[in-house]
């Protein structure tokens, strides 16, 4: 991915959506006053492409069947609407940008269909940053459903892989509306991008096939049609890793009638397997420890969405500031930082990275307080959010408290649905969920300030509210600060049904949690809590904690395990000594370095 804005980036909805309706309703003027010329157009473009590929009768049926040739022209107007605009970052003036503008090639490449990688995905980044590029075949979106050289099988059904915030959501929206506009794809009749997300809104209910299109895509229930056989059609199904449905390819009966109702579950195990509608080519998304809730012989072909490289990195932060000798020192700053520039790979740390040091400029604090490791980075990112939102939004001046009280509540109830729903492994969230975590998403203080930069929201199924943070690390890192600062308010141990007042038993069970993750998913969680009791860290956050003193364990616990010996507090040692007795114990090679670092 070169481009330093085609990524999954945060959302401003305190403005709410009137720009992007606005502009809808624009568009869609144009579009009737344009949908006659265009309808020839798109048949015109798509017939002659297809006779080339053998496949005359499929234009025969567009050009005689006309209401499935006004369904595809509305759909098509409907996706290029939907995906012509995509918000960047959060720029203050909440204004879309067009996809078109600002997409550049992802670096997408085949991968095997091997047993998944249980590693935490900052290790996948950095396994990742040592391949060499010019040994693997790079794959155009365009292209994704193409046979590399020297491979005939033709693709019904794949899968793209990639960490969070890699891109690969983005990358679905320009392969559709590159289809939409009649760029590319043309051998396709009919396009129908779905989320799991919304997906998961219909758990219980019961949909024909046929029925379910019409519930996401109006415009197939206008045009009546049921015989989709009859076309080439693809499923985009994004975000496999978010599905909150069983998806039990074992015990789930065989369907094959388009027609007839049962569970979304049973429709989607069949469309995939290949037993419902078996024309109809399947693309998935997903995060990489997701991947096998798809059985391996489903799937024809594996891709996987890569992060920056080196280069890009570079590129990215010479966009973001076209001062010279402020990129050269930002950029300086980053490769001296294992752990930054590994976290680099993913675009949308890119950007906190950036809001950070943009910061430290503007406040003169280059040199003196740059963050130099994950942990200062993300409390300064929360530090330098809460700040701009109480002073945008509650009239606060430069000399007030860094912390507001309202940053404080909000801050709290986030971490605390942060670190419920971590444990779960669940990335997504509904207004239920928000609910039991106190808050309330009607509250003004819900929609300004710091919760509108790490939390996002996004319209789902009838308008559905559906929520996440801008990335999982955010995520983390906040469930990591909600643990530690529940221990150091109440002395209870949110991680051990034992509990204990001593803090060397707070993260002896984080570690114990760590280990007991088959695919890792506390690793980076372990990593943020160790690196909050760093008293660097308790400063930044200060205010924010209102209590500290926790001793700070982290470095002496590296110091420990690597000399086995040495001075320090009897905690430090006995934390120390904790974790070096888990690495004896059996530990992969792996999970003995995620300790470390």
């Amino acid at each position: 991915m070169k481009s330093d804005r085609s990524m999954d980036t945060p959302y401003r909805f305190k403005d709410g959506n009137t720009s992007i309706e606005k502009r809808h309703q624009e568009m869609s003027k144009v579009a009737s006053a344009q949908s006659v010329q265009q309808h020839q157009t798109d048949l015109n473009i798509t017939k002659p492409c297809l006779m080339e590929m053998d496949q005359e009768e499929q234009p025969n049926i567009l050009e005689d069947g006309s209401d499935a040739v006004k369904c595809q022209y509305k759909l098509k107007s409907h996706l290029r609407k939907k995906f012509t605009c995509v918000f960047e970052g959060i720029a203050e003036t909440g204004q879309p940008t067009g996809l078109n503008d600002i997409y550049t090639e992802h670096f997408i490449t085949e991968r095997g269909s091997g047993e998944v990688n249980k590693e935490h995905e900052v290790r996948l980044i950095e396994t990742a940053s040592r391949k060499p590029a010019k040994e693997e075949i790079p794959i155009r979106c365009e292209d994704i459903f193409k046979p590399l050289p020297g491979q005939d099988q033709p693709i019904r059904t794949m899968m793209t892989t990639g960490v969070a915030g890699i891109g690969k959501t983005v990358l679905t929206h320009k392969f559709t509306l590159d289809w939409a506009e009649g760029k590319t794809n043309h051998d396709i009749n009919f396009t129908f991008p779905l989320t799991f997300r919304e997906l998961n809104l219909l758990k219980g209910e019961e949909f024909s096939l046929v029925e379910l299109l019409c519930r996401f895509f109006i415009e197939t229930k206008e045009a009546g049609i049921c015989g989709w056989h009859q076309f080439q059609v693809l499923f985009i199904l994004n975000g496999l890793d978010e599905c909150r449905l069983p998806l039990d390819f074992q015990n789930n009966p065989i369907w094959t009638d388009v027609t007839k109702s049962t569970s979304v579950d049973v429709l989607l195990t069949n469309l995939i397997r290949g037993n419902l509608l078996p024309s109809a080519r399947i693309w998935i998304t997903t995060r990489p420890a997701a991947a096998n809730q798809i059985p391996s012989e489903c799937v024809d072909r594996v891709t996987e969405v890569r992060g920056f490289t080196d280069p890009q990195k570079e590129e990215y932060f010479r966009k973001r500031f076209t001062e010279g000798t402020v990129a050269n020192t930002i950029i300086s700053h980053i490769k001296k930082s294992r752990s930054l520039h590994i976290m680099c790979h993913i675009p949308v740390f890119c950007w906190i990275t950036a809001t950070v040091l943009e910061d430290c400029f503007k406040t003169s604090q280059i040199g003196k307080e740059m963050p130099k490791t994950v942990t200062q980075m993300y409390s300064h990112f929360l530090r330098v959010q809460s700040i701009q939102g109480d002073r945008k939004y509650h009239g606060k001046s430069e000399t007030d408290p860094h912390w507001s009280s309202e940053s404080r509540e909000i801050i709290v109830s986030l971490g605390k649905l942060a670190f419920n729903h971590l444990e779960k492994g669940n990335l997504i969230f509904y207004e239920a969920d928000l609910e039991e975590c106190d808050i309330d998403i009607r509250a003004s203080s819900v929609h300004s300030g710091v919760f509108t930069q790490i939390f996002k929201e996004e319209c789902g199924l009838f308008q559905e509210r559906v929520f996440c943070f801008v990335h999982l690390s955010i995520q983390e890192f906040l469930a990591a600060l909600y643990v530690f600062q529940y221990f150091i308010d109440t002395s209870v141990n949110l991680l051990s049904v034992e509990q204990s007042r001593k803090e060397k038993h707070l993260y002896q069970s984080a570690v114990d949690k760590a280990l007991q993750s088959e695919n890792g998913h506390l690793d980076l969680f372990l990593r943020f809590l160790l690196g909050i009791s760093l008293e660097t860290n308790q400063i930044l956050l200060r205010g924010l904690l209102r209590k500290t003193g926790i001793r700070s364990l982290f470095p002496q616990i590296k110091q420990c395990l690597k000399k086995c010996t040495g001075s320090g507090s009897q905690t430090n040692k006995k934390t120390a000594s904790y974790i070096k007795k888990k690495m004896d114990g059996g530990l992969s090679s792996e999970s003995r370095i995620n300790l470390l670092h």
